[in-house]
């Protein structure tokens, strides 16, 4: 063997070193017949070149001389040839892989196959690789680089030869092989695998595209826990390193080059799992795309026309690829499906038309349908022709590049918008705003993930209608026994889609069936809307692998084919006990399945739109106690689930009787509603960018229209967004314009002006909540000014100034002594309704219910002990369902509430809110800490938040309460991590000021209460 220089004698060599012990036989004890094209034939003229590869491999097994012999071998000019591969062969094994990828023969012959080829790129001189990659080593490369055995699991002696290559490899590809390493390692795993260092590669141009292709390439299935935060964070350098080198080098046509076939060949999908913020990872995306564009001629910016004034209505487009049953279509159609056709004109834009009886409801409910053309610069044209206000994008546009994608990197409309269907930000220029809910996001964050402006809507910002026309009948009707379960069996089940299952949340899962030892876990994960052809014996492998781990039996994991319809997704719920969410990113559409049929999910919460979406769908029926903010939560709760049968049924119970109560995520009708107003919020919004900014007047008497739609436009969005710094300077000036105006009009000229056009505008403004934000210097000097001239109501342009004034005050703020007989007919009515109404005196406490005013007093919280009084006591399972004692008082506490605001100095109501106060304090003591959010979510918390915000703060303390504060400070004084804290500092923020009461690591407090402590009294 030695002397042939055969492969069998490194194994010898490997036992030898291993202090394995072995015998060698000289006699000739068998014959074999050697055939003609075996590869040993053909290795054998380069025996003393393969001899001497191996002495390299073991040099303290040699003598000097044996050494030297070998080094000359190898560095002499001649080298081996390479092997000729039979590749019909390894196309016949790539083949039978395809078709059975159970079939372990053909598996070990295709292993067999890619060692060979690795080891023939391995002992080739450099010179020769470009001869070899054409000729049949690299036609056999490639065969083997795209037939997915690289999803497999790897042997121990496939995994050690990976950890040989990636060694060399780390150091760079400067090294003098590593070409031929990065060769043989392509066989194997991904670049981020490899941690492959791609800066300066000195990549020759017989292998540029390939290398390319394979650096684009994108896991179908992560095999290890933490690959897909590394996979998101190696890909984000490697596109920082290719924009910053299209910066420097515009004209290249390398880089032009590279940046297309990027375009052409990216897949993000797998970036979805990451645990991570993806804004730069996208910013980079869509540069790079863009760049890639603007090379090919593409137009990507346009100015639109003046807009005729004539048009009466917003021109609305959809764009989706298609409008066929699909998880996008469900999602899209509540955008446009009952916007009032009297304020918009909407137009569907499509790739594809098949006369669906789905699509042809789509159809109907709008003005018109396009067909686009398959050329991106026509589809351009078209819809640049239709010269939109406002076009939505239906389809993902984050995931693959479909024509679509690189459709919306243009100005197709004066607004464009995305939502739900792109589960992450797109990175793109031309997308202005991107559509989500406030239980979806985490608001002090959320602006940090996206590049596009964020619009928020209330609940979870998107909704479904899986019902406009008549359902499909089931196909599939699975049992129990089908599964291979008992009654007695606890039926895990998760329709998570393949690509959601990352290691990390197997893990968990197989943590969880370790626990109930009488249960399976079913798995419908091959949804056609993600994608139509899953590697699904290597996900079946690698879930057996995990599972094994804790000793679990592969027969209790059961893996449902793709399932036809959601007819018959629900079918094998119904078989079901417990749901299983996925996470970190989570289910929407895959979750309404379960829980339209009952079934108690087990969701985990998160920081962003695509971890918070399961939750949020929770918090608005609202069913809190299925949420959980760990593994280790979330694997208890799957665990009480399934051994605490009465409390399974209730959920189920409380589930089906919420969503019979048509939840925000399912009332479509609701939906458009609301986000038709958004609509026009941020298309007013535009046209007041576009707008004049100064009041045009031609007799100081009359208002352009574009001023008064630029004010109510902003009053619109007001409403939806209070927080919008710049939206409120906006108000602030349009405020002082319109103050200005009434001051310029003559006394005898107010009424006929009054019951002009500026009269509607005038009364939004008013209505808004705008005289709630703290007042500027310049703001209260200008009040005074008014103040001085309205005094008694005496001076003649007492009412101008009066109307001016009118603007800065809350309605609690500012009365009018019997303002029945001393204020004008024309003006009394609208007085009347903004500065005496309890309606309107409500609206604005829960508009700003967060709102407080600012006190720079600071006065420190001294100790005690807390003996709470028990006056207002709530069972543990009354939420909202409160019985008649405990509505009546809260019904006393917004009643005392909204007369506080109308007169603070009004001593009888302060004394009956102290009352309410206390008894609202000992409430949330007395409540279990693990209640504290259900309560928060419920009518009892929206009360807390109407008397935190009332001001009430600001009152003198009495003995009483500056003793019970102090009680309370000593509770609070144990940390936040104290049991019974939160329950603690509830009561307190009822009595502190802002700055009063501060929390030195605001992270640790529960997410639910974090704003409303924010706002209310932490730290400024």
């Amino acid at each position: 063997m030695q002397e042939s220089g055969y492969e069998d004698w490194e194994f010898w060599l490997n036992c030898h070193r291993h202090n394995i012990p072995f015998y060698g036989i000289r006699e000739t004890i068998l014959y074999y017949r050697r055939h003609p094209e075996s590869r040993v034939v053909k290795s054998f003229s380069n025996r003393n070149y393969y001899w001497s590869q191996v002495i390299s491999y073991y040099p303290d097994l040699f003598d000097a001389e044996t050494i030297k012999k070998a080094e000359k071998i190898l560095t002499s000019n001649k080298t081996p040839e390479p092997t000729e591969y039979n590749l019909e062969k390894i196309a016949v094994d790539v083949q039978e892989y395809k078709q059975n990828p159970q079939n372990r023969i053909t598996l070990t012959n295709l292993q067999t196959w890619r060692k060979q080829v690795a080891n023939s790129w391995l002992i080739l001189a450099t010179e020769n690789l470009e001869t070899a990659y054409r000729n049949s080593i690299g036609k056999a490369h490639k065969i083997l680089i795209t037939c997915g055995i690289q999803n497999e699991i790897l042997t121990e002696e496939e995994q050690n030869f990976v950890d040989e290559i990636k060694t060399y490899l780390i150091q760079g590809l400067n090294q003098p092989k590593a070409l031929q390493y990065l060769l043989a390692g392509m066989l194997y795993g991904r670049a981020d695998r490899l941690q492959l260092k791609f800066e300066k590669a000195p990549i020759p141009k017989w292998f540029a595209n390939d290398y390319l292709k394979y650096m684009f390439s994108a896991p179908s299935l992560f095999l290890e826990i933490g690959e897909a935060d590394n996979y998101a964070c190696y890909m984000e350098k490697w596109l920082e390193y290719i924009d910053n080198n299209i910066t420097n080098n515009p004209g290249s046509k390398l880089w032009q080059e590279i940046a297309l076939l990027f375009t052409q060949n990216a897949n993000f999908i797998p970036i979805y799992f990451a645990s991570l913020n993806l804004k730069k990872v996208y910013s980079l995306r869509a540069k790079i795309m863009e760049f890639a564009l603007k090379n090919k001629g593409s137009q990507i910016d346009y100015e639109f026309p003046t807009r005729s004034p004539n048009r009466n209505k917003i021109r609305l487009g959809i764009i989706k690829e298609h409008f066929q049953p699909q998880s996008e279509t469900y999602s899209i159609l509540p955008v446009f499906e009952h916007l009032s056709r009297e304020k918009f004109e909407l137009i569907l834009y499509t790739n594809n038309q098949t006369n669906h009886h789905l699509e042809q409801y789509c159809c109907s409910c709008v003005d018109r349908v396009v067909k686009l053309e398959n050329d991106t610069q026509k589809q351009v044209q078209t819809i640049r022709s239709d010269d939109l206000d406002i076009l939505i994008v239906g389809t993902n546009i984050t995931a693959i590049t479909r024509p679509i994608t690189l459709l919306m990197f243009h100005r197709l409309a004066r607004i464009q918008a995305t939502l739900f269907s792109s589960p992450v930000t797109t990175g793109i220029r031309n997308i202005d705003y991107y559509i989500s809910g406030k239980l979806s996001e985490t608001i002090t964050l959320a602006n940090q993930h996206y590049t596009e402006k964020l619009a928020l809507l209330e609940n979870v910002g998107f909704c479904f209608n899986y019902y406009p026309i008549s359902s499909t009948p089931a196909q599939v009707y699975p049992t129990r026994q089908s599964w291979k379960a008992t009654e007695e069996t606890v039926i895990f089940i998760s329709g998570a889609n393949f690509y959601k299952i990352i290691p990390e949340l197997a893990e968990t899962w197989a943590k969880v069936l370790a626990e109930i030892p009488n249960s399976i876990l079913v798995l419908y994960p091959f949804a056609p809307s993600w994608s139509s052809t899953y590697p699904a014996i290597a996900f079946l492998n690698r879930m057996h692998k995990q599972l094994a781990k804790y000793k679990i039996e592969k027969k209790r994991l059961v893996l449902i084919k793709a399932l036809p319809t959601r007819t018959d997704v629900k079918e094998c719920l119904k078989q079901a006990d417990i749901y299983l969410d996925s996470y970190p990113y989570s289910g929407s559409n895959s979750l309404v399945d379960p829980l339209e049929v009952g079934i108690p999910t087990v969701v985990m919460d998160g920081e962003f739109l695509r971890q918070k979406q399961g939750a949020a769908l929770l918090r608005t029926l609202p069913i809190l106690d299925l949420i959980a903010n760990s593994e280790s939560d979330y694997i208890n709760l799957a665990v009480k689930l399934a051994n605490n049968l009465e409390f399974r049924q209730q959920k189920r119970q409380e589930i089906l009787e919420k969503m019979q109560q048509n939840p925000s995520f399912l009332d479509s009708l609701s939906y458009s509603t609301q986000i038709g107003k958004l609509f026009q919020g941020l298309f007013q919004e535009w046209q007041n960018i576009h707008a004049p900014k100064t009041i045009e007047s031609t007799n100081k008497n009359s208002l352009t229209s574009e001023f008064i739609n630029r004010l109510m436009g902003c009053v619109n969005l007001y409403e939806i967004d209070p927080n919008d710094q710049s939206l409120i300077e906006e108000l602030r000036q349009i405020r002082q314009q319109i103050a200005d105006f009434w001051l310029a009009v003559a006394p005898q000229e107010l009424e006929t002006t009054y019951q002009g056009k500026i009269r509607q505008a005038y009364q939004a403004l008013l209505k808004s909540g705008i005289q709630n934000e703290p007042q500027t210097e310049n703001e209260q000097k200008f009040l005074q000014e008014l103040g001085e001239t309205s005094m008694g109501l005496t001076n003649p342009k007492a009412i101008n100034t009066l109307l001016g004034a009118m603007l800065y005050f809350p309605p609690s703020k500012m009365l009018v002594r019997d303002a029945k007989n001393r204020l004008p007919k024309w003006l009394i009515d609208d007085y009347q309704q903004i500065f005496e109404s309890r309606e309107v005196a409500e609206k604005l406490e829960k508009a700003f219910k967060s709102r407080t005013p600012h006190l720079s007093e600071y006065s420190p919280v001294k100790t005690a002990e807390v003996k709470p009084e028990k006056n207002v006591v709530l069972t543990a399972n009354q939420t909202d369902d409160l019985d008649i004692p405990q509505q009546k008082f809260i019904n006393q506490l917004l009643g005392s509430v909204n007369l506080y605001y109308i007169d603070p100095s009004d001593e009888s109501v302060v004394q009956e809110l102290r009352k309410i106060r206390k008894q609202m304090a000992d409430f949330w003591i007395n409540v279990e800490p693990q209640k504290l959010e259900i309560f928060y979510s419920g009518k009892m918390g929206k009360a807390y938040q109407a008397l935190l915000s009332s001001g009430m703060q600001n009152q003198a303390l009495t003995n009483n309460e500056q003793a019970f504060l102090q009680q309370l400070a000593v509770q609070l004084a144990k940390g936040i991590e104290a049991p019974k804290t939160i329950n603690y500092l509830l009561a307190a923020m009822l009595y502190c000021r802002q700055g009063q009461l501060q929390i030195q690591d605001m992270s640790k407090l529960p997410h639910w209460l974090l704003e409303d402590y924010q706002k209310s009294v932490g730290n400024s």
